[in-house]
């Protein structure tokens, strides 16, 4: 009983008990002025084959390794069912496009196989899925093969028999196999068995629910119809690192996107190795596939062409014709006449005789970095490549606009640094919240007569929870204003990776998770829709006042790791007058801590594991990442903490928290961090993290190191060892952002407001040469930053719609902005 009144207690400490007074936000729009139209292109989507975004994903084959090329030793994921005997072949293969089949030995009738798909099967009752396969029999064969689909507790859901008729030796395809479920199971598997014994060779065995607007070998519904729901203006596609490949000793330069190798029938599909994302392709979601899903969604298609460079390999860049033509050869594909061309008859031929219109091509990715004179960072005589693709696309296309890489990571200011021209810019940004949002203005000094941009991948990567959290989108909505504010010079941006199967996370965070049966959008999915739905055709100038809230930290120290174990001891906090009033030695387990999730544990369900010990706090769970343990006396603004540390086991530190208000607002002292080889300062606030101050530094194995953190009012000092190593103040925050487009169809004036911290904002907006007579707010908000989606709640952060209530034409609305939140205003005018 006492116990639970202390955890009361406790938690009446960390407890939020008061609003900062600030002023109240004044939002002015300039409607009298309206400024540039918005680019037609602003928002789009990228696609990248990652995490089994396309197989096992967006592409709805539910086989995995339908071709037997998965794993040079063993038919990965069939099972040999009925007493049968199941392996590889490399003889009296398919065609030369295939190298391996499956030879099935049936001793007995009903022997045959089972596929258990991309970690399982969804099958839906009366929902009808169309099978087919190549087949060929050691001897003449007659009999029947059942397909059937099965539960994951083996119950049959529906099966079909098929009569054959084999010839000795011959291959067959079966096709168009039609087979009705009559149970629903999110993760079920399909089997093929035989009625007589015999041996047979397999390959090219497909399962497909019903497409995407029906289209053959086509997409999974609800992964393109959340897609479909964003109306991308533009899809740049198949990547990413996966256009250029990484060298093997399996297959050098061949695993590299390849678009000639991913059209026609799925049977002269050779697929290939993604070396870069771990994991074998069909290329059954091909160049041809992009193309249409493109013009399916009313996007125009963006492709990227590899310029002859791919991590750790390279094409001397005086040898690059045939990459030249490549590109060439794919704006043929996708634009040419479908009589008078080769490539365009081709695209004809696999079932779209108009054209695709391709007007957009990137080329390379990320190839325009810093060591130009070799391939460390696949910069290899970048411009020198570009300008050959560049004369040489022009020259047969010149209508096609050509859009050129810069720096790519190492710098906030990337920048074309050549003569040569260039249409369009493709600048990346993956950083933290507070990154995104300081960037509001960062296009407002760009060079109106330079080259347009394209931001053509953007994420929160650092400090964004586990999916992806609503600061994390917050940050992202602010960015997007400031694109939308400069959409005169910045005519496009996409968000970056769509999909995540939750089942191969190779990169986080992700807008779109999935499973076999199941999808969802995430809080940054939801932004991106909200945005761009709500789109006027004119920039309209708005500038704010009254929106900066005055710095403030928390009154709590303690400690966490990040993926190391490690020990603290020796606590000691004095006042400014060097009083004691904190102080532990750790000798025993007491009521004076308490303890956070950090992202590992919420990731995989760990526990953080600290421990009071023989004089020693431990974390003892090398896999924690970012639990913290806060102490709950409550310090005053300013003093000095002191503790030693040390790391045991693993790849970081340990870091030393100070300014907690909680486990999501804080200040840290990083220390042998991002590898053991920085020392860096960083401010959580509502779960988005941010750096202050960054040094290089290493700590050494078991070696108890001496910090002191001096602590005074919103700036600190860090010391290592009697070392000054940082000195940092936190600055001040933007309470409310703000931007505004007209629209000239709907005689709209939207104006998109973000909040991204916890006080409510009671605005006021005065629309200066319009009235408004009627509106609605569209807000996407939530209780706290740190909120997310997930497959068990998949709408937990999501959107609403709200009446604006004017009860007379006015210029002038009061507005109470929530917390943590995106709202778009839509103000009919007059």
């Amino acid at each position: 009983m006492k116990r639970h009144f202390y955890h009361l207690l406790a938690c009446a400490l960390f407890a939020f008990v008061g609003v900062a007074v600030h002023a109240q936000p004044v939002v002015t729009v300039d409607a009298a002025h309206l400024g540039a139209p918005v680019s037609p292109r602003l928002y789009g989507i990228f696609f990248e084959e990652i995490n089994h975004a396309g197989d096992g994903g967006l592409y709805a084959e539910l086989v995995q390794n339908r071709s037997f090329e998965d794993d040079d030793q063993q038919p990965a994921h069939w099972n040999a069912l009925g007493g049968a005997r199941a392996e590889l072949t490399t003889s009296g293969l398919l065609n030369d496009r295939q190298a391996h089949a499956l030879r099935l030995a049936v001793p007995s009738a009903f022997g045959g196989v089972q596929n258990e798909g991309y970690w399982g099967m969804a099958f839906r009752q009366q929902t009808t899925y169309t099978f087919s396969a190549w087949i060929k029999a050691d001897t003449a064969y007659k009999g029947e093969m059942i397909v059937a689909l099965n539960g994951r507790d083996g119950r049959n859901l529906g099966q079909t028999s098929v009569p054959l008729k084999l010839k000795a030796g011959k291959w067959t395809k079966v096709e168009d196999v039609k087979i009705l479920a009559t149970g629903t199971d999110p993760e079920g598997c399909m089997t093929l068995t035989f009625g007589a014994p015999g041996t047979f060779t397999l390959d090219v065995v497909s399962l497909f629910p019903p497409t995407y607007k029906g289209r053959p070998n086509g997409c999974r519904i609800d992964l393109a119809e959340l897609l479909e729901a964003l109306h991308p203006k533009f899809m740049r596609f198949p990547g990413g690192c996966y256009v250029e490949g990484q060298t093997t000793q399996r297959n050098n330069l061949h695993n590299r996107f390849e678009w000639k190798n991913t059209v026609g029938p799925i049977e002269q599909r050779p697929g290939h190795l993604s070396v870069n994302w771990g994991y074998n392709i069909t290329d059954g979601f091909g160049y041809h596939e992009m193309l249409q899903l493109s013009e399916d969604l009313g996007a125009e298609p963006l492709f990227v062409v590899n310029v002859g460079i791919g991590h750790g390999w390279l094409q001397p860049y005086d040898q690059i014709e045939e990459y030249i033509q490549e590109a060439l050869d794919a704006i043929e594909y996708a634009n040419g006449d479908a009589k008078t061309t080769k490539w365009g008859a081709e695209r004809a031929k696999n079932g779209h005789p108009e054209p695709f219109n391709l007007r957009l091509l990137e080329v390379g990715n990320e190839n325009a970095n810093f060591y130009f004179d070799n391939n460390r960072d696949q910069s290899d005589h970048y411009f020198e490549r570009y300008i050959q693709f560049y004369k040489a696309i022009k020259a047969k296309y010149p209508d096609v606009q050509i859009i050129g890489n810069v720096e790519s990571w190492g710098t906030d200011e990337p920048s074309w640094r050549s003569e040569h021209p260039v249409d369009i810019l493709d600048e990346h940004y993956y950083r933290s919240p507070s990154w995104f949002e300081n960037n509001f203005t960062k296009y407002d000094t760009y060079d109106r007569n330079g080259p347009k941009i394209y931001i053509g991948e953007y994420a929160v990567t650092q400090g964004f929870g586990i999916n992806g959290h609503l600061t994390a989108a917050l940050g992202e909505a602010v960015y997007m204003q400031g694109l939308e504010r400069n959409s005169d010079i910045v005519i496009m941006g996409s968000y970056a990776p769509i999909f995540v199967n939750e089942h191969n996370p190779a990169w986080r965070p992700d807008m779109i998770r999935f499973n076999a049966s199941e999808s969802f959008g995430t809080p940054s999915y939801q932004v991106q829709k909200l945005m761009a739905n709500n789109i006027g055709t004119r920039i309209v100038p708005v500038s704010v006042t009254a929106n900066m809230l005055a710095a403030s930290i928390g009154h709590h120290v303690g400690f966490s790791t990040w993926g190391t174990k490690a020990e603290f001891r020796n606590l000691e906090v004095v006042d400014k007058d060097g009083n004691v009033i904190l102080k532990d030695d750790f000798a025993a387990e007491n009521d004076h801590w308490r303890t956070f999730g950090g992202e590992a544990d919420a990731r995989r369900r760990t526990q953080s594991q600290w421990a009071f010990e023989g004089g020693v706090l431990k974390q003892q769970n090398q896999r924690a990442e970012g639990s913290v343990i806060l102490n709950t006396t409550v310090l005053p603004d300013e003093y000095t903490v002191r503790a030693q540390g040390r790391r045991l086991e693993g790849n970081e530190g340990f870091i030393v928290v100070f300014g907690a208000e909680d486990g999501q607002n804080l200040l840290w002292w990083n220390l042998g961090g991002w590898g053991n080889g920085q020392h860096a300062v960083e401010h959580m606030a509502d779960g988005g993290k941010n750096t202050l101050a960054a040094a290089q530094g290493h700590l050494e194995e078991g070696r108890w190191y001496n910090v002191e953190i001096q602590v005074k009012g919103t700036s600190a000092r860090c010391l290592l060892d009697g070392q000054l190593i940082h000195e940092i103040t936190l600055p001040e925050r933007q309470s409310l952002y703000a931007n505004a487009t007209f629209d000239e169809k709907t005689n709209e004036m939207i104006v998109k407001l973000v909040n991204p911290t916890r006080e409510r904002q009671t605005t006021r907006i005065h629309l200066n040469g319009a009235t408004a007579t009627q509106g609605r707010a569209i807000v996407l908000a939530s209780a706290n930053g740190s909120d997310e989606n997930s497959m068990r709640a998949q709408l937990n952060v999501s959107p609403e719609e709200y009446p604006v209530r004017i009860s007379e034409p006015s210029s002038t609305i009061v507005y109470n902005v929530q917390p943590f939140s995106l709202t778009i205003l839509r103000l009919k005018t007059k």
